[in-house]
């Protein structure tokens, strides 16, 4: 019996070390040479630093706020083994936060040498509609050696979301257009959450702009419970800009009041104005056909009656001849048409008097 006790306790007090070296390094679940060697966790701008596996984060998250896991891995292969581990892929899952769904995002660790480590950084942005609570967040890496084996380990943590007693927090607040000219309609579109703790009676939404008349307000309430539609209020404002505004960049600021007035939060959005363009009405075209001077003068040909009488319409001087050019007496036409009249005259002189002759000569 006493044998049997012996040897009980001496199983136990070799477990215990191995147990206790896979939550320092992370449940290893294939393979026995990939390993977790250091988590970080910054939970908005405050980190806590060297998380063993199963420890609670010490930062508690709020609705929106940003979580960042940094994830060391490395490669337990030694120097003789001389395994290379490759295409590690890192995923970190937070159970259950999103209305029962898992948040879950993945990255990557490059190829490591035998003995070597490295580290990745995973963001999350905790939803604004949460319950308060404890969530289980879930770290696992994951690779292949070279000689085809996989390799596993994971790592638990817990992290806590808390609320605040009062928040209330924008989830939309545009302006569309965002650009305008000549005086058009705009539109405000702006949504508010309600993610504290406590319900909100009573808030106001209001929205201003004294330089473009602009003042709107709303009273509403709000639940606090986070998947309700009573704990968001949405409205679309819609306003017509002045034609006399002058150009440029014009805030438009959203406040919402709660806390029985104690507590604000505030949000803009830029509307632009742009230089308007008008205009002017085009003239008709035959106006301006007769508006045109062309420097072309119109002669009208001359009109020939019926009694074969020339009428002369418009009468233009005769153009003189261009300088440099001879006249119809210097030309040498007019030259050889003279002497060939003259020739001609003699030839009918010595023809007239051949005939006198043989007259008188019968």
């Amino acid at each position: 019996m006493k044998a049997s006790v012996m040897v009980g306790l001496f199983l136990i007090l070799l477990i215990v070390p191995v147990v206790l070296a896979a939550n320092e390094f992370g449940r290893v679940t294939q393979g026995s040479k990939l390993l977790i060697t250091d988590v970080d966790v910054k939970v908005g701008s405050k980190t806590h630093k060297n998380l063993d596996f199963g420890d609670k984060i010490k930062e508690e998250a709020k609705p929106g706020d940003n979580v960042q896991f940094k994830i060391q891995a490395l490669n337990n292969f030694t120097d003789a083994e001389d395994l290379e581990i490759e295409d590690m892929q890192v995923t970190v899952t937070i159970e259950g936060i999103d209305d029962d769904d898992d948040l879950e995002e993945e990255g990557e660790i490059k190829d490591l040498k035998a003995e070597k480590d490295d580290d990745v950084t995973i963001d999350f942005t905790i939803p604004l509609e949460v319950d308060e609570g404890d969530y289980d967040v879930l770290i696992e890496v994951e690779g292949e050696d070279e000689n085809g084996t996989t390799h596993a380990v994971e790592y638990e943590l817990e992290l806590e979301v808390q609320k605040e007693d009062n928040e209330v927090k924008f989830l939309r607040n545009t302006v569309t257009p965002s650009e305008i000219k000549c005086g058009r309609t705009v539109q405000l579109s702006t949504s508010v959450i309600n993610t504290g703790a406590d319900d909100e009676d009573d808030v106001t939404l209001e929205v201003t702009n004294a330089e473009l008349g602009v003042s709107f307000k709303e009273t509403f309430d709000l639940s606090n419970e986070p998947f309700d539609e009573d704990s968001k209020f949405s409205k679309t404002f819609t306003t017509i800009i002045p034609q006399d505004v002058a150009p440029g960049i014009y805030t438009l600021q959203s406040v919402v009041t709660f806390n029985g007035g104690s507590d604000t939060e505030t949000d803009a959005a830029d509307l632009v104005v742009a230089q308007c363009e008008v205009l002017a009405e085009e003239e008709p075209a035959e106006e301006e056909e007769e508006e045109e001077d062309t420097g072309v003068v119109v002669v009208q040909p001359p009109v020939t009656d019926q009694t074969g009488m020339v009428t002369a319409g418009t009468v233009s001087a005769p153009t003189l001849p261009a300088t440099g050019e001879k006249s119809l007496f210097e030309s040498n036409g007019f030259l050889v048409a003279l002497v060939a009249g003259e020739v001609l005259l003699v030839v009918i002189a010595i023809l007239l008097v051949t005939a006198v002759m043989r007259k008188r000569s019968q």
